[in-house]
């Protein structure tokens, strides 16, 4: 068939053709953006990186070259946005798909007319009908604003961030033009000998500084801004002991001492400034209780605070609860700070405000005394916001589907929990869909109500349709729980579908079911009448012709046969026994067509628990001993023959065949 002229071909409307551009454009200008912006962004924040690393040490090339090689990948995102976002949706088709991932239905219907446009074989189609389904999607598209298709967004976000980077380097470059210049420099030359630039005058110390007892401490020196001298190095000397140097770093000279277990005199010397103070050692002030003082939601109508012990650091709440701390101190605190911000010490101790639940959070907190001494390291405090979850609900002794009659009783058990308490529980039910019944169901009832401090409520259930006042029809039931957070929904159980039947319509189930069962029944008899003829005819064989491989093949199939039909035996032995019991319910079934069932029961059931096992056990016995025999490299004995045991036993082993 050939192809239809070019101006007989079918093609998009031009609305529909002009918002596919748009919205190409639009991928592509946004994605661009993006890719620009995170390049640009990735080499200011090396830069600020380097800026600040280079102001608390000389990192080495290595640490610079990383940071090189990640404005390198920044700059990669170019080309890759390029390679996916260009040149990867370029043709209506990939903008289709593009557009399915937000508006699923509509960009298969998309993909539909542009096939249709674009397929020689479409163009031969009905041409009504398929302008019309073109003008459908046409319009449906104009309805639509593809720009929510473009997957994440997030160019205003780049181009704000960039003009935070461009604005904050631009104010470091102003205020420290020649560190910027230099951060820059060792930033494009990574391997490159540039010298870091450094500021350095000497903020006078304490007379008295106290340090930890019995620990190594660093002294610090800071140089002034107005200073015009800034030494490489300065130096201090404790008492008698060797002087200690430090170099200059960020304006700052850092002496590491050792630790200190009596008060001594320190001479400090940096250039041409000269400092005696006194060290004192002192042991640092210690956390020694800490507690949280938990106000739980009003809903959950436990108005009472909790108290916790917080030693370890981690506390987990749940959210829009209120938290407090309080913590004392080995020795009494004169500063205290939270995440920060001072607090001031109540008697000596640390009291925190109230914080609102919300969100997790960590609370760092840190101290010192009178002394100024601080403690070992802030003690943080992780408090994690959780939900109020959802109660669980455990329903036992209720089968997903089951045939009752309508005044039979359902008892069932179930169990309830919530981690703040259960409010109560209960069971909806309603009539099934597709089916025709005078009087749908549809009720629920209350099993049992919790309380703010029942965790766990285990109730017993009943279900009567009788007793509900419904009718005989399929029913969808739930059981379901409550908690006390507002308007959360019903937790419910999986569906129970019940087929509640009236007398009538149970006795002609249960008959019918009865009649299946005992054709079932008749077969597996059947079945076992074949088995024990074979078993006849291999007894028949001498010991020579059971240890060929032939015939312990047979003797194990055989073996096998009866191991198979004598599950198929217990099986329609436990199903006969369930519709004797739905039939003993029945008033409607007469005495003696049970009698009849229960017979056949019997039956079946000698034929599975006194003949099956012991032929089989004897079949495979006397398939494997051959075998085993030969692995051992032992002289062979004879064969064994098949129900050579069971020919000199009487009673439910004997050879005869089973009754039906």
């Amino acid at each position: 068939m050939s192809a239809p002229p070019a101006s007989d071909r079918l093609r998009l409307p031009e609305s529909l053709a002009d918002q596919l551009h748009d919205f190409r454009r639009s991928v592509w200008k946004v994605k661009l953006i993006e890719a620009v912006c995170g390049a640009l962004l990735g080499l200011l924040g090396a830069w600020l990186a380097l800026f600040v690393i280079d102001r608390l040490s000389d990192p080495p090339a290595w640490v610079r070259f990383l940071l090189f090689a990640g404005v390198l990948a920044g700059v990669a995102l170019v080309p890759r946005a390029l390679r996916r976002w260009v040149y990867g949706h370029r043709h209506f088709e990939q903008l289709a798909r593009l557009i399915g991932r937000k508006f699923p239905s509509l960009g298969d219907q998309l993909l539909g007319v542009i096939e249709l446009t674009q397929n020689d074989l479409e163009q031969h189609r009905s041409r009504a009908l398929v302008e019309a389904a073109i003008r459908q999607v046409a319009d449906d598209s104009a309805k639509r604003d593809f720009s929510l298709a473009i997957p994440q967004p997030r160019h205003r976000m780049a181009l704000k961030a960039l003009a935070g980077g461009v604005g904050l380097a631009a104010l470091l470059a102003a205020i420290f033009p020649a560190a910027a210049a230099n951060a820059w420099a060792r930033l494009l030359a990574p391997f490159g000998v540039i010298p870091r630039y450094t500021f350095a005058a000497v903020q006078p110390l304490p007379e008295q500084v106290v340090v930890p007892h019995g620990e190594s401490f660093a002294l610090t020196a800071a140089l002034k801004p107005e200073t015009v001298r800034r030494p490489d190095a300065g130096q201090v000397q404790l008492g008698s002991q060797v002087p200690v140097d430090a170099t200059r770093r960020d304006d700052r000279y850092v002496f590491e001492l050792p630790a200190q277990l009596e008060p001594g005199a320190l001479a400090m010397k940096i250039g041409d400034y000269r400092q005696s103070v006194t060290i004192q050692p002192m042991a640092r002030p210690e956390l020694t209780a800490v507690q949280a003082t938990v106000k739980l939601p009003e809903y959950l109508q436990r108005p009472e605070p909790v108290t916790k012990d917080l030693r370890g650091g981690a506390l987990a709440l749940v959210k829009g609860s209120e938290v407090s701390f309080a913590a004392t101190a080995s020795r009494p605190l004169d500063a205290v700070t939270i995440d920060g911000a001072p607090v001031s010490p109540r008697e000596g101790a640390i009291h925190t405000p109230g914080y609102p639940v919300e969100a997790n959070r960590r609370l760092s907190l840190e101290w010192r005394d009178a002394h100024q001494l601080a403690g070992r390291e802030p003690f943080v405090i992780s408090v994690t916001a959780r939900d109020d979850e959802a109660p669980a609900l455990a329903v036992e002794d209720l089968p997903r589907q089951k045939i009752v009659l309508d005044s039979e009783g359902l008892n069932f058990k179930l169990r309830a929990q919530d981690d703040f308490g259960v409010a109560r529980v209960g069971m909806e039910w309603k009539s099934a869909e597709n089916q025709t019944v005078d009087k749908p169901a549809e009720g629920e009832k209350i099993l049992g109500a919790g309380g703010p401090a029942r965790d766990v409520l285990d109730l017993a259930g009943s279900f009567s349709a009788k007793s509900l006042g419904i009718e005989p029809q399929v029913l969808e039931v739930r059981l379901f729980v409550e908690d006390y957070l507002p308007n959360r929904p019903r937790v419910y159980s999986p569906v129970y579908t019940l087929y509640v039947l009236s007398p009538e319509e149970h006795a002609i189930w249960v008959t019918e079911q009865l009649h299946k069962w005992h054709r079932q029944s008749l077969e597996v008899r059947d079945r076992e009448m074949q088995l024990h003829e074979t078993n006849k005819e291999l007894r028949s064989l001498t010991a020579q012709q059971l240890d060929e491989p032939d015939n312990r093949r047979r003797l194990e199939t055989q073996a096998s046969a009866e191991k198979a039909n004598g599950r198929r035996l217990d099986a329609l032995s436990n199903a006969g026994e369930e519709l004797l019991r739905q039939a003993s319910r029945n008033p409607e079934l007469g005495v003696g067509h049970l009698e009849k069932w229960a017979e056949l029961l019997l039956v079946l059931k000698d034929i599975s628990s006194n003949r099956m096992p012991s032929v089989a056990d004897l079949l495979k016995q006397s398939a494997q001993a051959p075998q085993q025999q030969a692995a051992a490299g032992q002289a062979k004995p004879p064969a064994p023959q098949a129900g050579q045991n069971r020919g000199s036993q009487s009673g439910p082993g004997s050879n005869s065949p089973p009754s039906p």
